[in-house]
């Protein structure tokens, strides 16, 4: 990359401007938000000088004083603001996201202001934009929790996230009826913002360092909801059940696929038989890029995805948006008979806060095809295969890089943990 500053204008008092290559083809020039004099810019170092008037003067002159000060404060926020460029465009080099659209948005926020903003809306926003890496879906999160502070105080500086703020947002969340684990993720994400501004040299509380989340905010049930997975015999049902409408047939392969390839539905969803490859023993497989993370994989398709592609004359089934999907495969499992009463977590349902309709997070026990949702596929696929196919081999396909990531998606409850094991040693000869 190569950039340089220059002065435009007919007056005076000039804008700065600044005038970017990259390559071939990306050529780019952008206003800043500095303006100066033509007599007191530095062609050369590309700063604010003394004009040769001003120069002229005596050093003991508090004129000259006046002025050597507003230079020197000129210049640290120019630099200031060059380094953020520098540094916004190292992360999308890193990245991989180097457009001139993505550059041209350095210049239309906060992030190319000579400091870093420090009312907590405005940093959030600051915060998503500098980490070029974070998935949109990450940043929908984030924003979801500047929009909850905002709530609770509009006037939140980055300075004020210390233990009181944790205590008072933390009562407030849960007057409001969100989940314990809500709350405790909020805050954690609000941890993020605050090492990020710890980062940026923000003089900030040292209290979050010391946040033990779990401890403050621990679930308030003793038995735990867990949200459910599929059993092998609810598979054969699901596989097994007939069905007089299309979509719902549709809706059933997408399912069946889930839980043999364990991706999330924005995945799920993009799947084509074009991306298909095969090898010279003709298994297939399928690389896909996860939109949440950016992993790249490569997954394995299993006899039953091919059966699948067989059917549909080699073809996936029809995509379908994820608000239908979710509600379809609930209609799926219960033509397919899976009803038992399970204690589960139910989410999106309406109640009352404050005589306003709110949607939350609701336990208790319902029907299970009632509570399936989108990520029972990856929660199927890790539950069945854990205790027979080693956590690396699993995380190559579900794209987790932590094997402790793995094991929360393991919803076999200790008995079954338990018979499995028993099975095992009595395969080995032990009774």
């Amino acid at each position: 990359m190569a950039y340089s500053f220059f002065l435009r204008g007919t007056k005076d008092v000039k804008k700065i401007y600044i005038s970017i290559t990259h390559g071939k083809d990306l050529k780019l020039i952008k206003p800043t938000e500095f303006k100066i004099s033509e007599t007191r810019w530095n062609k050369d170092n590309k700063r604010m000088k003394l004009s040769e008037e001003e120069n002229k003067l005596k050093n003991s002159n508090p004129l000259k004083i006046q002025k050597q000060n507003e230079v020197a404060n000129f210049n640290q926020r120019f630099s200031a603001f060059e380094a953020s460029f520098n540094e916004y465009f190292s992360m999308l080099i890193d990245t991989d996201s180097l457009t001139e659209t993505k550059l041209g948005e350095f210049f239309n926020t906060s992030a190319s202001k000579n400091t870093v903003p420090t009312d907590f809306a405005d940093f959030v926003d600051y915060y998503c934009l500098m980490n070029i890496g974070i998935a949109d879906s990450t940043k929908k999160v984030y924003k979801r929790t500047r929009n909850l502070v905002s709530g609770f105080n509009p006037k939140l500086r980055i300075q004020d996230i210390d233990d009181r703020f944790k205590n008072d947002f933390g009562i407030y969340l849960d007057k409001k009826q969100y989940q314990r684990s809500y709350i405790r993720k909020s805050l954690g994400n609000i941890k993020d913002f605050w090492k990020y501004a710890k980062r940026k040299k923000i003089k900030v509380s040292d209290d979050p360092d010391y946040w033990e989340l779990t401890k403050d905010f621990p679930n308030l049930n003793t038995t735990d909801p867990d949200d459910p997975y599929l059993t092998w015999e609810e598979l054969e049902e699901i596989r097994k059940v007939q069905f007089d409408t299309d979509y719902l047939d549709n809706a059933r392969d997408w399912l069946l696929i889930s839980c043999w390839t364990a991706q999330r539905v924005s995945d799920l969803m993009e799947f084509t038989f074009e991306k298909i490859i095969t090898d010279e023993n003709n298994n297939k497989f399928l690389p896909i890029t996860q939109e949440k993370t950016g992993s790249k994989i490569t997954i394995p398709l299993f006899k039953e995805v091919e059966q699948i592609l067989n059917k549909r004359g080699g073809n996936f089934p029809r995509k379908i948006s994820h608000q239908k999907y979710n509600d379809y495969i609930k209609l799926v499992c219960e033509k397919a008979k899976i009803t038992e009463m399970v204690y589960a977590p139910k989410y999106r349902q309406p109640v009352q806060v404050n005589n306003k309709t709110v949607y939350r997070k609701i336990v208790g026990y319902f029907p299970k095809h009632d509570v399936i949702t989108s990520h029972v596929g990856r929660r199927t696929f890790v539950s069945l295969f854990i205790n027979n196919v080693d956590l690396d081999s699993i995380r190559k396909i579900t794209g987790h890089t932590r094997e402790k990531m793995v094991e929360v998606y393991n919803k076999l409850n200790s008995l079954e943990m338990a018979e499995m094991t028993k099975a095992k040693f009595k395969s080995s000869g032990f009774e």
